[in-house]
């Protein structure tokens, strides 16, 4: 969702993106993502996209959008909600007041299932069917339960046998599926649009904890001085993840896989005891996909 106005934690006050822009050519503002929500109780996370971009490449003017949760206690997100559009019932984060379109073809994320063949070909190896029709939330026939749907797996195999498709986004525009995938290849991070998008490369995929594994990209990004191999983290607590862990230790052997990571924020600049990398963001089990 955008907003208009958001709490910048380097100058400590509310400001508008415009307002924004002009500090971060002044140096007062160092990153786009160093926003949040305008709420005191709330620390949702905003970013504000275009910023880091040239004049002259922006497509247009800077502008926020919420990339975290709400708190509980948030009015701001109180106040909005009889205005935001209704979520459908099943997961894939569209809005069921969303433009019906006969063409593109939705990016469905709704939840993995924890039942799926054993196969060590790649990770979404039992969702590569499209979607059935989805009744909409009153029962009622209508345009609504018949857009088409591929997981990001199914998508994956499309873009792989180079095949022409336009994607329609979680509350965004449609997009070609060859702008849509992204691979990781020296660039500035700069240089990444600031909507979703499919970042992938060869990785390793390495275990941190009993829970949580890290996937380190062997081609390298750049931000202002540094240069380095990005990094993606993904949490697996839960026993809905446990066929998804037994998945990745059998392959987190130091050989490098192909590695799809979906991310609505571009990859970012993070510092560490000093030390700068760069990130990736993995929401969930449902953005990442790979190939042995």
């Amino acid at each position: 969702m955008k907003w208009p106005i958001a709490f910048s934690l380097e100058v400590k006050k509310t400001i508008t993106p415009e307002c924004a822009d002009y500090l971060y050519a002044g140096g007062e503002i160092m990153s786009k993502f160093n926003f949040k929500c305008p709420d005191e109780k709330c620390n949702a996370q905003v970013t504000c996209a275009n910023l880091d971009k040239p004049k002259h490449k922006r497509k247009r003017d800077p502008y926020y959008k919420v990339v975290g949760e709400h708190s509980d206690e948030c009015r701001i997100d109180k106040d909005t909600q009889t205005t935001k559009p209704r979520r459908g019932k099943y997961g894939d984060r569209y809005s069921n007041t969303d433009e019906y379109r006969s063409q593109p073809v939705r990016l469905d994320f709704s939840p993995p299932s924890a039942k799926r063949p054993d196969s060590d070909e790649h990770q979404g190896e039992a969702n590569k069917n499209e979607n059935k029709a989805r009744p909409s939330e009153d029962g009622s026939e209508g345009k609504r339960e018949i857009q088409r749907s591929k997981n990001l797996s199914s998508l994956v195999d499309v873009f792989l046998a180079n095949e022409s498709m336009i994607v329609q986004l979680p509350d965004k525009s449609c997009v070609d599926i060859k702008e849509l995938f992204i691979e990781i290849n020296g660039q500035d991070i700069s240089e990444f649009p600031d909507e979703l998008r499919i970042y992938y490369g060869k990785a390793w995929i390495n275990k941190r904890s009993e829970n949580a594994f890290e996937f380190k990209f062997k081609n390298r990004l750049s931000s202002k001085e540094l240069t380095t191999r990005p990094t993606s983290y993904l949490p697996l607590e839960g026993p809905e993840n446990t066929f998804l862990k037994s998945k990745l230790d059998k392959v987190a052997n130091g050989l490098p896989k192909t590695v799809f990571i979906a991310s609505k924020k571009p990859p970012y600049l993070k510092d560490s005891s000093g030390v700068g990398y760069i990130n990736i963001w993995c929401e969930g089990p449902e953005h990442l996909d790979y190939r042995i």
